[in-house]
């Protein structure tokens, strides 16, 4: 039989994002899909491969002495008259003062999470050991009274609003316990009159509570291996899916969303809206099981409204160490990717500055906070980025195929080097993107399916990938060639 001719084959569009080859197989993969991405995007714009943006320090040195950056928090009254970033590291708490960190509260216990809440105008910081105290942005910290009843402020881990309340958890004393303040009365609560509690099933052996979320009508209640709902007067057990680590809760208008850890098969990130939880990360599952367990309770997250972004730590893919991987998550276009940072972040947290510019900032291990999707590197080192695509058979896959060019299409090509595979053998330089609409001829691939990726390492502006044109394709039928 002759060979057939097919031409001008074009591949440019891959809105569908990361699905590893741990959720779904060749034949099922989308053909707008990637099957391995770190440090791309494919939705800015939506379609193309997209180098992701860096990191910058904000400030000098916030943990003096290299501390790890424990608590992070943007505070900003209902005037937005005072606008204060706050971290705590070591014995400290710091606030970004111009382009200095400044000692606010000091001699607190060393090296402990903190999270705040603001509510009355005044915020708090909670780190279940030191007794709370509270802010308004201007004059001293208060010790006692004040609209938050400082002084009788449970020593909790986290704290949320409910209908009115705050509710605090993570009480070493009692921690199946959720305390209740009084409702606000002459712009203050108390915590001891009108205040209540309630006991969340101290022996359902689903272990201490580990996280709260609020919409502001109802509380989503989380034990390790456990979820309950609860509106102020009724508790309701939802499901054993719970989660290891409050700051991998993200609450914005699409509901609840966490990560749980219990098992290769249902270890994930899950969503809810209240009811029983859905699983939204299986595309990136093989991503999600190399999470080290001991990091379980180290997930941070944060949303942009637009995306989540969950700091996993250092993983292994295919035998290769991606250092402080984040799994990103866009909810308008239900897809995943994937990217490695040069500096372990601790927590995260949204920051609008002086200008009004809305900006994430994470907190690292070296003491330092940083403006993340900002500059082109990772606080001067270079970005190292590759998109593998999914695999393409154009015919059968039962057939073999010969392609002799490949046309690539992009802007800001910055180093671009391409790369194929044929079938199951190993990864073939193709060359050196030099220009906008590069061609590569002479390359004899042979294969029943062929894979193509692309990879860099850059220090400029992003580069924006568009695409392949295969101008020509040689069928040669069912064959044993190539095999």
């Amino acid at each position: 039989m002759a060979d057939q001719i097919i031409k001008d084959i074009r591949l440019v569009e891959f809105s569908s994002g990361l699905f590893d080859d741990l959720s779904v197989s060749d034949s099922l993969i989308p053909k707008n899909a990637v099957r391995h991405a770190v440090n791309v995007m494919f939705n800015r714009p939506r379609g193309d491969v997209t180098q992701r943006a860096g990191t910058t320090v904000l400030g000098d040195q916030a943990g003096a002495g290299g501390n790890d950056i424990l608590g992070l928090y943007n505070f900003r009254s209902s005037t937005a008259s005072y606008n204060k970033l706050i971290c705590s590291t070591g014995t400290v708490l710091r606030y970004l003062n111009g382009t200095t960190w400044t000692d606010t509260v000091t001699g607190l216990t060393t090296s402990l999470k903190t999270r705040f809440i603001t509510y009355l105008d005044s915020f708090a910081f909670l780190n279940g050991t030191d007794q709370p105290q509270s802010w308004t942005g201007t004059g001293a910290w208060t010790t006692t009274g004040g609209a938050l009843d400082i002084a009788n402020f449970p020593k909790a881990k986290f704290a949320v609003i409910l209908n009115g309340r705050v509710l605090c958890a993570g009480v070493s004393a009692t921690p199946n316990r959720i305390l209740e303040s009084s409702q606000p009365s002459t712009g203050a609560i108390s915590w001891t009159s009108g205040n209540r509690y309630v006991d969340i099933q101290p022996q359902d052996g689903a272990g201490s509570l580990t996280g709260v979320a609020s919409n502001g009508r109802i509380a989503v209640i989380f034990k390790e291996r456990a979820m309950y709902r609860y509106d102020g007067s009724s508790l309701i057990f939802i499901t054993g899916v719970g989660t290891t680590c409050h700051d991998s809760i993200v609450t914005d208008d699409e509901g609840v969303m966490y990560f749980f850890g219990q098992g290769s098969g249902n270890v994930g990130f899950y969503a809810t809206t209240g009811g029983y939880p859905k699983k939204i990360s299986r595309a990136v599952q093989k991503w999600v099981e190399a999470i080290d367990p001991t990091f379980y309770d180290k997930i941070n997250g944060y949303t942009d409204g637009e995306s989540i972004f969950w700091d996993i730590g250092s993983v292994t893919i295919n035998g290769k160490v991606y250092t402080n991987a984040e799994l990103v998550y866009n909810f308008s276009d239900q897809t995943w990717e994937v990217n490695s940072y040069a500096d372990r972040f601790m927590i995260q947290t949204q920051y609008i500055t002086s200008t009004g510019t809305v900006t994430r900032v994470a907190g690292d291990t070296d003491g330092y906070v940083q403006t993340m999707d900002s500059g082109t590197t990772d606080n001067g080192t270079p970005i190292s980025w590759e998109c593998e695509f999914a695999p393409f058979s154009f015919t059968g896959l039962e057939r073999s195929k010969v392609i002799n060019e490949v046309c690539t299409i992009a802007k800001n090509i910055q180093g671009t080097n391409v790369y194929a595979k044929e079938d199951n053998k190993i990864w073939k330089t193709i060359g050196g993107m030099k220009k906008p609409y590069e061609r590569f001829k002479n390359l004899n691939l042979k294969f029943h399916q062929l894979s193509m990726k692309i990879a860099g390492i850059n220090s400029n502006a992003p580069f924006q990938f568009m695409g392949f044109v295969f101008p020509e394709i040689i069928d040669k039928g069912v064959t044993d060639d190539y095999v």
